[in-house]
């Protein structure tokens, strides 16, 4: 009978004992940590989060994209073809990984074309890292170049793969394709040379682009939604310059891009047909000591005026670059009657035009053209829906100029209010952010030893305090 009493004294000892009770309460609290941790696993898996701390939030899709996806209202097919372990593809894949976070109707799939030649075959897939997209009967094709972007020194890599991807998606359900054709025959930029980039960049946003001699045509083709006259050397015959002027009377769009010649008098029967429209040109050579790029005067960061072709720049703070520009001035005794015209560029009240190309550059208020001048103006005519844009400045959409500062957003924005598209989506190129820290003998040394020593020492007394308390528990 004692023995019973005592057994169940000692058992009940050990049940209700500080060993016991401790026990009990680390099995429960594991048993909440672990359900708490299950709960948020599964929370997460349906209401995921993500949160982009880098710098230029590179992993963050732009407004742009994200309104366009949330509209999206038919099932898009995507398919890349990548072979496996292709870095570019992991990169293609998180960035495609996010498309399918905003939208449903959004499938991706990557294949290996090594792996399932017969299905590279049927899609027609010629190159590593190409994209298909599919919607319908209708699909776009992505190409890996079109993802990369280089700058101006061809050593730092931009990532527009955001940009290429949504312009294929909006070009899915563009119905109307749009001709941009550019001039020849007077020195003007190549399509195939200086203005490669920016052909890349109207054909990705669903554009045509083709270059037309007006002296063989006799006119601007019909189909022609703009009209681009990209840096002449040579002038326009009256015959191409009464082609220019027929087609903006018959409600046609034209942009116009020119450079400063050095010389006075130059393009005199273009000049004719930008006067009809009240823009004026001047033979000078811009300088500004209140913006320009670094120490050079030339180089203009002009600031932009209010307009639908610039608000959505002005809104994101950008700006263009203006290497080597001349001024234009309002032609009103020249102008046709009904058009309107708008400056939509100008340099500070600090800049002048020089007009002295031999001497050393300084202002002479006697012949130089005193500022603030405009840079790029705007004439239209609202009777008949003519759209003129001149730029004394051609040089901003060279290859490696036109991705600098806000060159290519002005451009195709213009492109984009002047032919009616502008629902039309421009996302730029992203840039990953690399940072270097400079660090002393002492700061290096520090780091060294508050890493190495200081917290792997800090981390093994806190373990011998806890197994101390827990051998006196």
């Amino acid at each position: 009978m004692r023995s019973e009493t005592s057994l169940g004294g000692k058992l009940h000892s050990a049940l209700t004992g500080r060993k016991m009770r401790y026990g009990t309460n680390a099995v429960v609290l594991t048993i909440a940590v672990v359900a708490i941790v299950l709960m948020i696993n599964i929370l997460v898996a349906r209401h995921s989060i993500k949160f982009d701390l880098t710098k230029n939030r590179f992993y963050t899709l732009s407004e742009a994209t994200r309104e366009f996806l949330n509209g999206l209202g038919q099932p898009v097919k995507i398919t890349a073809f990548f072979p496996e372990g292709d870095a570019m593809g992991e990169v293609v894949r998180d960035l495609l990984r996010e498309y399918t976070r905003i939208s449903p109707k959004i499938q991706v799939e990557f294949i290996d074309p090594d792996k399932q030649p017969s299905l590279a075959k049927q899609y027609d897939i010629t190159a590593y890292g190409t994209t298909v997209l599919e919607s319908g009967l209708r699909s776009r094709k992505v190409m890996e170049y079109e993802l990369i972007d280089y700058e101006t020194s061809g050593d730092l890599v931009n990532f527009a793969g955001e940009q290429a991807f949504t312009r294929a998606l909006v070009g899915l359900f563009t119905e109307d394709t749009k001709g941009i054709y550019f001039s020849t025959g007077h020195g003007e930029r190549a399509l195939t040379g200086d203005y490669v980039q920016a052909k890349t960049f109207l054909e990705g946003e669903g554009y045509v682009t083709e270059a037309r001699n007006l002296s063989v045509e006799g006119r601007v083709p019909e189909d022609a939604a703009a009209l681009v006259i990209a840096g002449p050397t040579r002038d326009f015959t009256k015959e191409e310059a009464d082609a220019v002027q027929a087609y903006l009377e018959k409600g046609g769009k034209v942009f116009v891009a020119l450079d400063p010649s050095g010389e006075k008098g130059d393009l005199l029967n273009l000049k004719g047909v930008l006067k009809n429209w009240g823009i004026g040109v001047n033979d000078d050579l811009v300088l500004d000591p209140g913006s320009h790029y670094f120490l050079d005067l030339a180089s203009l960061i002009p600031e932009m005026e209010l307009h639908p072709a610039t608000e959505k720049l002005i809104e994101k703070g950008y700006t263009v670059f203006l290497p080597r520009t001349r001024s234009l001035y309002h032609a009103k005794e020249d102008q046709a009657y009904g058009i309107i015209v708008e400056p939509i560029i100008k340099t500070t009240d600090k800049a002048w035009g020089e007009t002295n190309f031999q001497d050393k550059a300084s202002f002479d208020p006697e012949t130089d053209n005193e500022g603030p001048l405009t840079l790029a103006y705007v004439a239209y005519n609202p009777d008949t829906d003519s759209v003129l844009v001149v730029v004394g400045n051609a040089s901003f959409l060279d290859n490696e100029i036109v991705t600098i500062q806000g060159n290519v957003d002005f451009f195709m924005n213009a492109i984009s209010w002047m032919v009616g598209k502008e629902e039309s989506i421009f996302i730029r190129p992203k840039t990953p952010s690399f940072e270097q820290i400079y660090l002393s003998d002492r700061e290096a040394r520090s780091i060294f030893y508050g890493t190495v020593l200081v917290i792997p020492v800090c981390f093994a007394l806190i373990g011998v305090g806890v197994w101390v308390r827990r051998r006196n528990l």
